[in-house]
């Protein structure tokens, strides 16, 4: 009995990671186009000097807090992918969701290295190093 209900954890979890994967491909250019929307706000606000000062730290805060969700998506999904990736393989019986697990595990280390590449530009873009026409 445990065995069976064990394979249907194993194979639920592959799932939930390729749809957290799936999510993450679709939300994500969403959120970094947000994000550079509040980057430009919050350049805005905090330049001008009539703003009072917890104005400007809640808008770099809102600004921190779009980028750790935009990365936090495809980690999860990693995680999640990892995690049924090794449950099938420790498993004492055949399991299905193999290529599953993998597929989700995939998917989201290519939207976490988009994600990385966006927010190191952003970052280098904040310390006047790129602009919008690019890095030298």
């Amino acid at each position: 009995m445990e065995t069976s209900l064990y394979r249907v954890v194993s194979m639920a979890l592959s799932t939930k990671a390729l749809v957290v994967a799936v999510i993450a491909v679709i939300v994500c250019p969403i959120l970094i186009y947000v994000e550079l929307v509040a980057f430009l706000l919050a350049d805005m606000i905090t330049y001008e000097p009539g703003n009072p000062w917890f104005v400007k730290v809640g808008s770099v805060i809102a600004l921190v807090l779009i980028g750790a969700a935009a990365l936090a998506l495809p980690v999860i999904a990693l995680v999640l992918g990892t995690r049924a990736k090794r449950r099938i393989r420790l498993s004492e019986t055949v399991v299905a969701g193999s290529g599953t697990a993998i597929a989700a595990q995939v998917i989201a280390g290519v939207v976490l290295t988009g994600v990385v590449l966006v927010q190191m530009y952003l970052t280098l873009w904040s310390q006047g190093v790129c602009s919008l026409d690019g890095c030298p």
